[in-house]
């Protein structure tokens, strides 16, 4: 008397069979092409991670700080300074230079009391700070 098996295969006797891994055991070097696909998604991988943390980095550099903003603010408020951009350069805390653009800073008097107020507003001697025109 002879017993039959009925019982359903497990899912990885059941891949093992398959005839997609015979075919694959049959390939010439096989681990060495695995091997060669685990490390290229790898790669792509790391590329794409190394890529959006050097993009963070580009994209802070340019986002005025709040101190930047409050001068522009201000500086903004001048008759005919027109819209104004601002950048404060430190060095150990202390500030070493300021740069201030502004549409009206063509007409001198503009660029004279953005010097002025830019200067009184962060404590800094006028020397140190520059007033430069936007272009368009």
């Amino acid at each position: 008397m002879q017993v039959e098996d009925n019982r359903k295969a497990k899912p990885f006797e059941r891949l093992k069979s398959s005839g997609i891994i015979q075919k694959l055991k049959g390939i010439k070097n096989i681990q060495i092409i695995i091997a060669i696909l685990i490390i290229a998604a790898a790669l792509i991988i790391y590329s794409n991670v190394i890529g959006k943390t050097n993009s963070k980095s580009t994209t802070t550099a340019s986002v005025m700080t709040e101190e930047e903003s409050r001068l522009s603010s201000v500086l903004g408020e001048i008759e005919g300074s027109g819209k104004v951009s601002s950048m404060i350069t430190r060095n150990d805390g202390q500030i070493v230079g300021v740069i201030v653009i502004a549409e009206g800073a063509s007409d001198i008097t503009v660029r004279l009391r953005l010097l002025d107020a830019a200067a009184t507003a962060l404590g800094v001697d006028k020397n140190i700070v520059s007033v430069y025109s936007k272009s368009g």
